[in-house]
């Protein structure tokens, strides 16, 4: 028999054994004497790991908490896991009890990309991530993102500049210009073209970060010591593709700050994270090589989840207007009057625009651009509700699920911004505000939402001062059935269409967009 016809079948039985102390190991200790939450029936080896979606994590994750209950259990290959299906479990656990939920769940995909090196997101909870922490809030707290708006505005009027030029080009101007504004902030590098390389580095940091977030999707995550065996042996395919994502995003990462550095050294850079952290950093100091890796690592990350998850947002925004054109209209009715046509939004209208607030709020709502949290973990035992929560399970929180809780939010999938307004017009958003659940839990709640919020504000607000956002037309100029598919295999939801029909507003606007901006 050929060697390699024995690893075929020498293979299954390993990973079944593999399986089998797995579950022996890890199931919980207090089981016996204390109740797991309900959720679907374990099959023998596997547990849940058919049970667990691989797509539409928050539909299909919400389904389940619909038939078992807001407390879901699972056994996933021996992994405990824990879905939260309803805010007020969130909030109970994640929130009232951080100090033991503020984990992360330990991920061999995540170590063998690379990420845990420089990824503070999914940092383990403990001193290295507070560092990190401290350090992200030194350059993106409410105060200092004050003097980023400058940047902001000048990203979003070449952005309505090069709308004005090609709108058919719709969702590259906008993963560009999302890209650019945070490479600026972070690193203070100014990005003149969507082919630059520093553009690419987004699309690769979102698309492996997706793949490997999915829970069950990599055997590896339950069967850690597959990680040794050599890449020609079956089910080991993931090898490749980590050491290729790590080498790749390394060189990106080191790439940027290398440049942040030298930019600064020569004094050649403009005000940025990057000159905020570096000049912080004594050459002198002992402990100066482990701080330059911390500001590494907290940049990358910034630049990381800013870029995509704003431009996620923001798409979903131009599809809302495409689908919702009264909302569309009473949103350019208020500019109107608070702006009018002969300049753009500033930052100082934001009070004077109740009606924008409340449409902002309902985007992020209509459509969660997360629709399942960053997974936290159990540190220790907890009970909750007369349920066991074992110490090491992972815990998903259903932002998706919470955004469709029709006691708070009737008829959860139609767009409706008043929602957030009183019966005078004001805006409020009390005890329904979106950001409870759309930006996580706890102490681990990003970070960065504060600029996230500035940076859609006066996005939104300038696209609908300038253009009026349609369906597509057909040759005939009828209008077509507008693309409404949300590509959802991944952490992050996008919409995927950008096929609309654009048209400047006004004639001023217009004069305004190619003579000014």
């Amino acid at each position: 028999m050929s060697f390699a016809l024995s690893a075929w079948l020498w293979g299954p039985a390993l990973l079944i054994l593999a399986v089998l102390l797995v579950n022996a190991i890890s199931f919980p200790q207090n089981a016996a004497r204390l109740r797991l939450p309900p959720g679907p029936k374990c099959l023998p080896l596997i547990g849940n790991a058919l049970d667990v979606p691989r797509d539409d994590l928050g539909r299909k994750w919400s389904a389940i908490s619909k038939k078992y209950g807001d407390v879901v259990y699972l056994n996933v290959l021996g992994q405990p896991i824990v879905a939260l299906g309803s805010l007020k479990a969130a909030t109970d656990l994640l929130d009232k009890r951080s100090a033991n939920y503020s984990d992360r769940p330990t991920s061999i995909m995540a170590e063998l990309v690379g990420y845990t090196d420089w990824l503070f997101v999914l940092m383990g909870y403990g001193p290295e991530w507070r560092h990190h922490r401290r350090m992200f809030h030194q350059v993106m707290n409410i105060d200092i993102i004050k003097g980023y708006q400058a940047t902001q505005i000048n990203v979003v009027r070449n952005l309505l500049r090069h709308i004005r030029q090609a709108p058919q080009g719709l969702g590259q101007h906008l993963e560009f210009a999302f890209a650019a504004i945070v490479m600026r902030v972070i690193y203070g590098v100014e990005l003149t073209e969507a082919s630059d390389k520093y553009f690419k580095m987004v699309k690769l940091l979102s698309d492996v970060g997706e793949d490997i977030a999915v829970p069950g999707r990599y055997l590896v995550e339950a069967i850690p010591w597959l990680r040794f065996l050599p890449s020609w042996f079956p089910g080991v395919k993931f090898k490749k593709f980590a050491a290729d994502a790590n080498r790749d995003m390394g060189a990106m990462v080191e790439d940027l700050f290398a440049n942040a550095r030298i930019a600064m050294n020569s004094g050649d850079t403009k005000d940025s994270a990057a000159t905020r952290l570096l000049a912080d950093i004594p050459s002198d100091d002992t402990q100066a090589e482990e701080m330059y890796q911390r500001c590494k690592g907290v940049m990358a990350t910034t630049y990381a989840a800013g870029a995509d998850t704003t431009n996620a947002a923001m798409r979903a925004f131009c599809l809302a207007m495409a689908l919702y054109p009264d909302a569309q209209s009473k949103a350019q009715a208020e500019i109107d009057a608070v702006v009018g046509t002969g300049r753009p939004p500033e930052f100082c209208d934001r009070p004077s625009l109740p009606y924008i607030n409340a449409l902002l709020k309902e985007v992020l709502r209509w459509h969660i651009v997360t629709p399942i949290a960053v997974p936290h973990r159990t540190v220790a035992d907890d009970i909750y509700d007369g349920y066991l929560i074992p110490g090491g399970a992972t815990v998903i929180a259903n932002s998706w699920a919470m955004s469709r809780d029709p006691t708070v939010f009737p008829d959860p999938d139609e767009f409706k911004p008043e929602r957030f307004l009183d019966e005078n017009g004001r805006f409020d958003c009390e005890g329904k505000d979106p950001a409870d659940f759309v930006f996580g839990f706890g102490r681990r709640i990003c970070p960065g939402r504060e600029f996230a919020d500035t940076t859609l504000f006066i996005f939104c607000a300038s696209v609908l001062w300038a253009f009026n956002i349609k369906p597509p037309v057909d040759e005939r100029g009828l209008p077509r059935e507008i693309n409404r598919k949300i590509n959802t295999h991944g952490v992050v939801a996008h919409v995927e269409g950008s096929d609309y029909t654009i048209e400047v507003r006004s004639p001023n606007v217009d004069r305004l967009i190619l003579e000014t901006f």
